[in-house]
């Protein structure tokens, strides 16, 4: 089986990039029904996957230092 099958291109994928705030990436990841979604620099390069977990850990976080 042909591996490329399974790939989606990157101008097809939604992505975001390092400066997006938090509220940006929910709303991109709502909007495309992702859990999960890659963290790229702006000439493109890959940095990492931010999933939804990650994003409500850090409200956690942030809830409580304001305490």
């Amino acid at each position: 089986m042909n591996i490329l099958f399974f790939l989606t291109p990157k101008s097809e994928v939604a992505y975001i990039t390092e400066d997006f705030t938090i509220r940006q990436t929910l709303e991109k990841m709502e909007h495309h029904r992702y859990s999960s979604i890659p963290i790229l620099t702006k000439d493109g390069k890959y940095v990492g996957t931010i999933t939804e977990g990650d994003l409500l850990w850090t409200l956690k976080d942030l809830i409580e230092k304001k305490k």
